[in-house]
C-alpha cells in the first residue's frame, strides 16, 4: 500500500477503512456500509468491522468527514449504449452499491464517444470524486481528457484504458476485468470437442480490448490444435451490426459450423439469421457462442451457450478499488482479473461419447 512505513522507520501511518477491511475479513465497501447509519449491512458484518475498527483505533473520518467538508460525494459514471442488457444492468448494480455507501451518482450515457465527452464539463462543475468508465465506445485518446480532472479512474469489464495519457503511464487508471484470453481458449476447446471444423469470430468494436482479446485466446487454441478462424466479421457489439456480420459469415463457402461471438447481442443475431433467413439447424449445421449471458441468453426461444461475467463481483471490486482511492490518494491503481465461466446450453454440441464425468473434467488435448 502506498504511503505505509515499517515500523520504527517514522511517524505512525494513519489507519485507514482497508485495514479495517483486511482484519474483519469484509471489503472496503462493506467498511463503508457497517459505519454509515441506516445503511444494508448485516449484523454480523457489522460486529466484525465495529470490533476491527475498535482494535485499530480507528475513527471514521478519513472519507464520510472528508466527503462533508471537502468533497461532493459525487461519483461520475461514464457508461455506453444502454441498449446493451449487460451494460444496464451493470449500472443498475453500480448506482444501487455507491448509494448504500452514501454517495451519490452523476451518469452519462451515449453511442459515442463524442457524445460521452460532453459530459466533461459537469463532472468538472460537480467535482466528482471520481469516475467510472462503462463504455467500450470511449477510446484511450478521449478517456485521456478525463484524467486532467485529478481525479481517481476505474474502468469496468475494459482493459482498453489503462495508463492512458500522453505522456506513457504518468496518469494510471483502475480496471476491473475477466480472463478473457483463458475462457476464449475453452470456448474453442468445447466447439472442438463437439466436432466443428470450420471457425469464424464476431468481433465487437476493433479497438475494445475486451474483443481483442477474446479473439486472442479463441485463435491461439485453435491454433494449438491445428485449425484456424477462416472468418472474421465486425458486429460492433450491437444486434443491428451482429446481423449483417452473420449474414456475411453464413454466405461464405465453406460455411463457418462455429461461430463465437464476442458478445451476447451479436450471438443472438447470428441464432436469428441462421435459423430464418438460412433455415439452418443450431447447433447441428451451426454451433454458436456468446459472452456475458445476458437475460435473453437464457431464453427457451435462444438458450445459448455463453461466458458469464462475474457482474455482481466485479461492480463490488471497481467500488472497493475506488474508495480505497479516495482514501488514500498516493495509492497506485491496479488492473484486477476475476474468473468468468462457460455456461453450456444448447446452441453448441455434446462432445460425441463423453460421458458426464468426463464432461465434467472438460476437454482433452488432441
Amino acid at each position: 500500500m502506498s504511503g505505509s512505513q515499517r515500523p520504527g522507520s517514522g511517524p505512525r501511518r494513519r489507519v485507514t477503512a482497508l485495514d479495517v477491511a483486511r482484519l474483519a475479513g469484509v471489503s472496503r465497501s462493506a467498511v463503508s456500509r457497517a459505519l454509515t447509519e441506516g445503511a444494508s449491512v448485516s449484523d454480523e458484518t457489522r460486529a466484525k468491522v465495529l470490533k476491527a475498527a475498535e482494535t485499530l483505533g480507528y475513527h471514521r473520518n478519513a472519507l464520510v468527514r472528508g466527503m462533508v467538508r471537502q468533497r461532493s460525494g459525487i461519483i461520475g459514471i461514464v457508461a455506453g449504449r444502454l441498449d446493451n442488457p449487460f451494460i444496464a444492468v451493470a449500472l443498475e448494480i453500480l448506482s444501487r452499491r455507491l448509494q448504500e455507501d452514501g454517495l451519490k451518482s452523476m451518469i452519462y450515457s451515449g453511442d459515442a464517444e463524442s457524445d460521452i465527452a460532453v459530459a466533461l464539463p459537469s463532472l468538472v462543475e460537480y467535482r466528482v470524486d471520481g469516475c467510472f468508465f462503462l463504455s467500450n465506445d470511449l477510446s484511450p485518446q478521449g478517456a485521456a481528457k478525463y484524467t486532467r480532472l485529478d481525479i481517481p479512474l476505474v474502468v469496468l469489464f475494459n482493459s482498453d484504458m489503462a495508463g492512458i495519457s500522453d505522456h506513457g503511464d504518468e496518469v494510471p487508471v483502475g480496471a476491473i476485468t475477466v480472463d478473457n484470453v483463458e475462457i476464449s481458449r475453452t470456448v474453442a476447446d468445447l466447439l472442438l470437442g463437439g466436432g466443428c471444423r470450420h471457425f469464424a469470430y464476431i468481433e465487437g468494436l476493433p479497438r475494445a480490448t475486451t474483443s481483442r482479446e477474446r479473439q486472442r485466446g479463441y485463435v491461439e487454441r485453435l491454433a494449438e490444435r491445428g485449425f484456424a478462424v477462416e472468418a472474421v466479421a465486425t458486429g460492433n457489439f450491437n444486434y443491428a451490426d451482429g446481423l449483417a456480420a452473420a449474414r456475411g459469415l453464413l454466405a461464405a463457402r465453406p460455411r463457418p459450423d462455429a461461430i463465437f461471438a464476442a458478445n451476447d447481442l451479436m450471438a443472438l443475431a447470428v441464432l436469428d439469421v441462421a435459423r430464418a433467413e438460412f433455415g439452418l439447424s443450431v447447433p447441428e449445421d451451426v454451433a454458436v457462442v456468446g459472452f456475458d449471458d445476458i437475460g435473453a441468453a437464457a431464453q427457451a426461444a435462444y438458450d445459448l451457450t455463453t461466458v458469464r461475467q462475474p457482474l455482481a463481483d466485479m461492480v463490488e471490486a471497481g467500488v472497493d478499488l475506488m474508495l480505497a482511492l479516495i482514501e488514500e490518494p498516493d495509492r497506485r491503481p491496479e488492473e484486477i482479473r476475476l474468473r468468468s465461466h462457460l455456461i453450456e446450453r444448447s446452441t453448441t454440441r455434446q462432445p460425441y461419447g463423453m460421458s458426464a464425468p468426463e464432461r465434467a473434467a472438460g476437454p482433452q488435448e488432441a
